[in-house]
């Protein structure tokens, strides 16, 4: 009998991974297929869903042609949130993919937020008015480029452009890709339709809404023959991919939480309602299931902000950095650095500040300190962000009792159990923590197809490789740290903001 498995097509930010799924979680190979992203002015961004379409089929083809003993059960697509491709009625894309990081927007965002009272926007859509999100966008696009916006049928995400194109379904999303879009409601799951009007946003413009594990549309016939599956092959339309990533790394469980540290990270928990935070830190968007929600405080800069220290201040003149090393000499430094401070704020910083003005800081170096006490507040800078917005979801009544670590930060032993004595909690490690985002796809689509009975059954698909327990000193320690770090940015704010104003100006 031939093994069956789902595949999946997770279109990030620089590159599409194919990968291949068994039942019980199991990882039978994977592609990966790139594609640039263009930068035709300052602070923007943008891809060509051409090319993403194109490197889906090699990524496609790069896969199953290694597994031609095996039997394909379904396709599920993964993706970018907070983009936006305007589509025409055939499903081609009439401009380049607004990805996620553009800028352009800013003043369309500063716009709606004269014009909807923060309060009231967070209160119904779970989220602050952003610009990276997706309804500023929109706005850009009708005062900027009105023959595409006029020429638009739907805004749609990347994945929904590539589900439609492999299917012929055209101008759908699901609810978890909707959420970032900032203008669907987080109370009835539908667009938030008076949101749309104030913003002069043309409602029939909004993709319908799928649940992400629907299975009803199949592969066409056409794109069968160029990646040779089988026409009509189960497609699922799948969930944006911090949706995913949640269903690949953590049980469906409330409280139960998963942390990705990658070059931004964040800290997502599982909630049966929107967590509507009086001081608007945290964001919201739905989960794959369609009644749960992930509730998130994301670090602008994760591992970006770690290894530029370590590229800059403790591994100089090109040094290439031994990160055992680096984890040994950082461990001869007692918890808190001995009161040496990193925040790592070099971009910025969304949860809990939301402000552009603030840049990176290294503060609380005396002459006593040196390299390894710099390496401890490196590693500590990160993950005291992190478990600051756990600290958020606690007092949210969404306390974390369990978390799994996902992304390129989890290889780091220090990470973990640092992890540990900051959350207080059990930190297990994901078996394929690189795989974790695809996996979660594989999940969405196997309840579709039946292969799981709901969403806490298909946990049992995730795999651990270890996990550490806190230590009680360090978490104690690390209480008191949390104290003076989250003070850090609140007492020079004034500072921050002047500093930024005079970059600006060079």
């Amino acid at each position: 009998m031939k093994t069956n498995y789902i595949l999946t097509l997770d279109a990030g930010t620089t590159g599409v991974k194919c990968a291949a799924f068994t039942r019980e979680g199991k990882a039978l190979g994977s592609r990966v297929e790139a594609y640039p992203t263009y930068y035709p002015a300052p602070g923007w961004s943008q891809q060509k869903p051409e090319e993403q379409l194109a490197a889906s089929l090699r990524a496609i083809r790069g896969v199953t042609e290694q597994l031609t003993d095996a039997e394909c059960a379904a396709l599920v697509f993964s993706g970018t949130m907070n983009g936006c491709i305007p589509i025409d009625h055939n499903g081609l894309a009439l401009h380049d993919n607004i990805i996620h990081s553009d800028l352009r927007a800013e003043p369309q965002t500063e716009g709606i937020r004269r014009l909807i009272p923060l309060a009231d926007y967070y209160g119904e859509t779970g989220n602050r008015i952003d610009v990276h999100s997706g309804l500023p966008k929109y706005v850009w696009m009708k005062e900027n480029a009105r023959e595409v916006y006029d020429r638009a049928w739907k805004f749609v995400n990347i994945k929904d452009y590539l589900y439609g194109r492999l299917t012929g379904r055209i101008g759908y999303t699901d609810r978890s890709d909707a959420s970032l879009c900032n203008c669907l409601s987080m109370h009835t799951g539908d667009w938030a339709w008076e949101i749309l009007k104030t913003c002069g946003v043309d409602i029939d413009k909004m993709p319908a809404l799928l649940s992400s594990y629907d299975v009803t549309a199949g592969l066409s016939a056409e794109f069968a023959a160029m990646t040779g599956l089988p026409a009509g092959l189960p497609v699922a339309v799948g969930a944006g991919d911090g949706a995913c990533a949640a269903h690949g790394a953590r049980t469906h469980t409330v409280g139960d939480a998963y942390v990705n540290i990658g070059s931004s990270a964040w800290v997502s928990s599982m909630s049966k309602a929107p967590v509507i935070d009086k001081e608007m830190r945290l964001f919201n968007y739905f989960d794959a299931d369609g009644e749960s929600y992930n509730v998130c405080g994301t670090v602008q800069c994760g591992s970006a902000a770690f290894n530029w220290a370590v590229e800059n201040l403790i591994c100089p003149d090109g040094q290439k950095p031994d990160f055992d090393a680096l984890e040994e000499m950082a461990r001869s430094v007692p918890a808190g650095a001995q009161g040496v401070f990193y925040l790592p704020t070099l971009m910025g910083e969304r949860t809990p500040w939301w402000t552009a003005k603030v840049s990176g800081t290294l503060i609380g170096f005396t002459l006593y300190h040196d390299r390894r006490h710099v390496t401890r507040a490196a590693y500590e800078g990160v993950m005291q962000s992190l478990n600051m917005c756990g600290a958020i979801l606690d007092e949210n009544d969404l306390p974390v009792r369990g978390l799994t670590l996902i992304g390129g930060g989890a290889k780091s032993h220090m990470w973990g159990q640092m992890a540990a004595d900051m959350f207080g909690v059990t930190v297990k490690i994901h078996a394929t923590p690189h795989e974790a985002t695809s996996l979660g796809a594989a999940v969405i689509a196997g309840v579709g197809i039946g292969w799981y009975n709901g969403f806490v059954e298909a946990a049992q698909c995730i795999h651990y490789q270890r996990e550490y327990q806190p230590d009680p000193e360090a978490y104690t320690a690390y209480r008191r740290h949390l104290e003076v770090f989250r003070s850090l940015y609140p007492q020079m704010a004034g500072a921050y903001a002047t500093l930024y104003d005079y970059q600006q100006e060079q």
